[in-house]
């Protein structure tokens, strides 16, 4: 087996049609095939999709899927901003550095008292699913490390400010 390295980029859409990019880089067993690259991928979607409320329109594995993950949701949440996001910092195999996956639009019901419930079960999948290998693909960050365990999560909120003053619409 020889390890390439690559990621999976899931496309964001919020309640005001901004669109935002979230990757999980990959370490990639060459010896598999693309059809297990794309189900790894699709799994990972899948842990990210209950715990946003945006909705995931599309991923990239350096070719584009040309859909979102299968079973994830039709249109975004109406609480759905990109801008709102959930940070779970990851410790590293050999590295004292910490690397942030950066969820946008983190669901309103994955809080409970002003912080991400890190006991909610669709937060425990998907922090199960980044420091789990895949048959074809295991997380890792863009310094090459595989994740090995939660650190911590908090609230963030990045600004998408230029895509939202391109929307002819007001949302009340």
């Amino acid at each position: 087996m020889a390890t390439k390295h690559g990621h999976v980029a899931f496309k964001m859409l919020d309640k005001l049609g901004v669109e935002t990019s979230m990757p999980i880089y990959l370490k990639i067993d060459d010896t598999k095939t693309i059809a297990q690259l794309v189900t790894d991928a699709n799994l990972l979607g899948q842990q990210v999709d209950p715990i946003s409320d945006s909705q995931i329109t599309d991923f990239e594995v350096r070719i584009k899927n040309g859909g979102g993950v299968s079973g994830g949701k039709s249109a975004p949440a109406a609480t759905a901003e990109n801008e709102r996001t959930g940070l779970f910092n990851f410790s590293q195999v050999t590295s004292p550095y910490k690397y942030g996956v950066d969820v946008p639009a983190i669901a309103d019901s994955k809080i409970s008292g002003g912080k991400i419930n890190l006991s909610d079960s669709d937060i425990a999948a998907f922090i199960a699913a980044l420091v789990a290998a895949g048959t074809a693909a295991t997380p890792e960050s863009t310094s090459l490390y595989t994740l090995v365990a939660l650190l911590d999560a908090l609230l963030t909120f990045r600004k998408h400010r230029r895509a939202e003053s391109r929307r002819s619409f007001e949302v009340v």
